[in-house]
């Protein structure tokens, strides 16, 4: 298994997906599933992190619509953290995206880490996470 996925924060409002080194397309497919079957057991808006930094995904127009397909109503922003020589491409792409599966490519960002991610959504959604205990 090539992938993570897990809840970002306590609230439910955010799932961070991560591609692990040597990831392939079909953990394309394994998270866009296990995601989707997340999302559906709450009913508010959840933001998506999706860590691509260890993958090299190009997507076909299949690959788009199925992605279309599976965006369940209550998915939000989906935040990509992606390497900076990869960006254009990423743009690129997304713009492909919104024509071909608008559901799953509304609302794209980038980013260039993890904790980056978390601040936007924080600063942008009003996302929530719990702050650091002091020892």
């Amino acid at each position: 298994m090539g992938h993570q996925i897990t809840w970002d924060n306590k609230d439910k409002t955010v799932v961070l997906q991560a591609y692990m080194v040597g990831a392939s397309k079909d953990d394309l497919y394994h998270l866009a599933q296990k995601s989707a079957d997340m999302l559906n057991t709450v009913e508010h808006t959840v933001h998506l992190i999706i860590d691509e930094r260890n993958i090299s995904l190009i997507l076909s127009s299949t690959d788009m619509k199925y992605l279309a397909k599976l965006t369940p109503k209550n998915q939000g922003a989906v935040v990509m953290v992606v390497q900076s020589s990869k960006l254009a491409y990423k743009t690129a792409v997304q713009g492909l995206g919104k024509i071909i599966g608008p559901k799953a490519f509304a609302q794209p960002y980038f980013v260039d880490s993890v904790e980056t991610a978390r601040q936007f959504l924080q600063d942008s959604f009003e996302v929530l996470y719990p702050s650091e205990t002091t020892k």
